[in-house]
């Protein structure tokens, strides 16, 4: 055994103790840094495709000169960093000739191939300029040419020959979420789908209601939201993609949350933890007490280690910048705030109900401040009862056709149900050039691939309105308006090259909004839900938020519920496993897994556990299953002179609803996750509608010939001559006799 003397006793000591320190300074030098870099982090990347936005089928361009423009959102006046645009698509030559495609970028022509195979993939990568775009679009042309003869009177149009636009075409961009200074810019760089933050699994039913609200209003603007509760201590998260900088990784929760798989939060330092390296990130949340008590537990949690390891200073800046969202908002008020370092939308619960309109294209580009206090927000229009298309996200412009060109708009009908009713008729408004040949274009109007109106323009640059009823069977959750124009591709010498010429589609175009039709099913009690309605759920959704809320808001939009108009009713949960029972509602409801009170009228559905019986008419059964799971079955139900919608769940688990879907047809429809997937009407099963039942097409019809003062004059004369006809007869035959 060594001996030390005193006097190397004491330096021995001392370097260990300046060894400690020294490590000490190091190790708070390095989580101070590390929270400086997370503070830094500020750099949001996206990548957006064509199906995230509602492009599902793919797009296809035949004839021999097809073009198509498509709007890819971006945020509105932010610099887009490194932004690139993957092209994907197909096409097939079965004519042969010549055939060519272009691709264009906000007007400008950067990729050109000319294929010569019979068939093949196109994969191109395309530069996008990073300039600000204060439209919030990046705009993608492409168009498509096809030339099957060199002599150029002959018949250049080929039906083999087309050309196939992908949905999974993807714009990939990056943005500095620092420079987003108003709710309006925030609003242009959120996701299509994007991430409501609620306070926690179990809620109050104050901020329930707030939230099923919020949600609603997202999808109404077209937004796919995701629901997620702020993590809590004894939640499971998922560590996989987590990464923790060298410099907090000797801090115990940041060090808890090392490795891969599902971790269990123990302590609020990992809950706060988790949030600051972006666990759970989100666009929009709902702003409470609860919220804000549960964020400062945590941060204050993490502060407490950050102090310890001498770095309170730089975690102090990191959480005044970074986690904002921990600051109290004043109920009525939206505001811009940060969540681990990224913007979101902080909505009180008193702001939710009027989220909706505030949310829409009238209102959205006046929130260019950071915090609003919201008392009111109401949209003009509604008493008129018609929309401009352009307010449903349909941009009036100008097209050239040579053959065919096809103006396209998406709206979704929550949107429209915001101004209070359903599309009844549309009003496009319309003018053409004229062209080399005599032959005259024509504007055809299609609803969802359904035909609706057509008409042979004038074509003298003067403009033109197609009137198009909206048969109810035509209406979809998500619905795309296309106007398609064709020509004529001739002119008076035979060698001349056909040449494009201008058609448009105008800003005052417009649809003019109706009651539905007067029908008992689904879409006659869709016209009552839009006013005040009770949306009444068992008291039991509230434990367990983030799973029903997703379930409760499409059922909503699917029924046609208003989040500002609607009132939250939950039931008390009854003894035993018997499902809550509803109170006698006094005005149109839509009511979830509740049982309605006695002598509610629902004589079609009958649920006991996993089975289920469906019948058109007492002792006809229709269906009569068990066993069953992931469904549910909605029906209109009568209270009383009430009348509503009833859904219940069938089996132990509920289904998930994927995708925004209707109930429009019938009275009875079962719903899987993928929405409805049978329906059918009580009074008449089995049978079709024809399109006088759908809307009053013979009156309707009636009312615009004679609407139209030169068709009726026709008419009038043709009517003249027929009484001069029928007198002349009957004098020649009185003459005869």
């Amino acid at each position: 055994m060594t001996a030390y003397s005193p006097s190397r006793l004491a330096l021995l000591l001392a370097g260990l103790a300046s060894a400690a320190a020294s490590s000490t300074a190091f190790a708070a030098d390095d989580a101070t840094a590390a929270f400086r870099a997370l503070a830094e982090k500020t750099i949001v990347e996206r990548t957006l495709t064509l199906r995230e936005l509602g492009l599902t089928d793919p797009i296809v361009l035949r004839s021999f000169d097809s073009r198509r423009e498509i709007y890819i959102p971006t945020p509105a006046g932010l610099p887009l960093i490194e932004p690139t645009l993957q092209f994907k698509g197909r096409y097939l030559r079965a004519d042969g000739g010549r055939t060519t495609f272009v691709l264009s970028i906000d007007g400008y022509p950067v990729a050109a191939r000319a294929p010569n195979l019979d068939a093949g993939g196109v994969d191109i990568l395309l530069g996008v300029d990073g300039t600000p775009r204060p439209s919030g679009f990046v705009r993608l042309g492409a168009a498509w040419a096809s030339a099957i003869d060199t002599e150029l009177c002959g018949d250049q149009r080929s039906i083999g020959n087309v050309f196939q636009i992908d949905a999974d075409t993807s714009l990939t961009f990056s943005f500095d979420a620092s420079k987003i200074d108003s709710l309006v810019t925030a609003w242009s760089a959120m996701s299509v789908t994007p991430v409501l933050l609620v306070p926690g699994r179990t809620l109050s039913a104050e901020s329930y209601d707030a939230a099923w609200r919020l949600a609603l209003a997202l999808e109404r603007a077209g937004k796919r939201p995701t629901i997620i509760a702020l993590p809590a201590v004894g939640d499971e998260v998922e560590l996989a993609g987590l990464k923790i900088p060298d410099g907090l990784a000797g801090l115990p929760s940041f060090a808890a949350l090392k490795g891969e798989g599902r971790h269990r939060l123990a302590s609020p330092g990992e809950v706060g933890a988790f949030v600051a390296l972006g666990g759970a990130t989100a666009q929009v949340a709902v702003s409470d007490a609860a919220m804000i008590a549960s964020l400062g537990a945590a941060l204050d949690a993490l502060a407490a280690e950050a102090a310890a390891a001498g770095a309170q200073d730089a975690f102090g800046r990191w959480r005044e910048k970074a986690m904002t969202l921990a600051v109290p908002q004043p109920r009525d008020a939206i505001a811009l705030a940060t969540f681990a370092g990224a913007p979101i939308g902080a909505v009180g619960v008193d702001a939710a109900p009027k989220a909706a309109d505030l949310f829409s294209a009238y209102w959205r580009d006046v929130l260019i401040s950071r915090k609003l206090a919201i008392r009111a927000a109401e949209l003009p229009g509604r008493e008129e009862r018609v929309v401009s298309l352009a307010a449903l996200g349909g941009v009036p412009k100008s097209l050239d056709a040579v053959s065919s060109a096809d103006w396209t708009a998406n709206f979704d009908l929550g949107a429209v149900a915001t101004y209070g009713g359903a599309p009844r008729e549309l009003l496009i408004d319309v003018a053409a050039a004229p062209g080399a040949s005599t032959s005259d274009p024509v504007a055809s109007v299609f609803l969802n691939d359904f035909l609706l109106a057509a008409r042979r323009l004038t074509a003298n640059g003067q403009p033109e309105r197609i009137t198009a009823t909206v048969p109810s069977f035509a209406l979809r959750a998500v619905n795309t308006l296309k106007v398609s124009f064709q020509r004529q591709p001739v002119s008076d010498r035979c060698r001349d090259t056909p040449q494009p010429f201008p058609v448009a589609v105008l800003p005052s175009s417009a649809a003019r909004l109706g009651p539905l039709p007067d029908d008992s099913g689904f879409l006659g009690v869709r016209a009552r839900l839009g006013g005040g309605a009770d949306l009444i759920i068992p008291s039991t959704f509230l434990s367990d938020a983030p799973a029903t809320l997703a379930n409760v808001e499409r059922l909503a939009a699917a029924a046609g519920l208003s989040p500002q108009n609607a009132t939250l009713v939950v039931a008390p949960a009854q003894p035993g496993a018997a499902p809550p029972t509803a109170a006698p509602p006094s005005k149109p409801f839509l009511a979830i897994d509740v049982a309605l009170p006695q002598g509610a009228s629902s004589p079609h559905v009958m649920v006991d556990g996993d089975r289920l019986k469906l019948s058109a008419r007492p002792g006809e059964t229709l269906l009569d299953i068990s066993g069953v799971g992931r469904l549910a079955v909605a029906e209109v139900a009568q209270v009383g002179s009430v009348a509503g919608v009833s859904v219940q769940q069938v089996g132990a688990e509920p289904p998930r609803f994927e995708e925004p879907f209707l109930l429009a047809e019938g009275d009875v429809a079962v719903l899987t996750d993928a929405g409805v997937a049978a329906h059918f009407d009580s009074a008449n099963p089995g049978a079709v509608k024809a399109a006088d039942a759908q809307s009053p097409e013979g009156l309707t019809r009636g009312l615009k010939v004679f609407a139209n003062w030169e068709t009726a004059a026709v008419v009038g004369v043709i009517v003249f001559f027929g009484v001069l006809f029928l007198l002349a007869r009957a004098a020649r035959r009185r003459s005869r006799d």
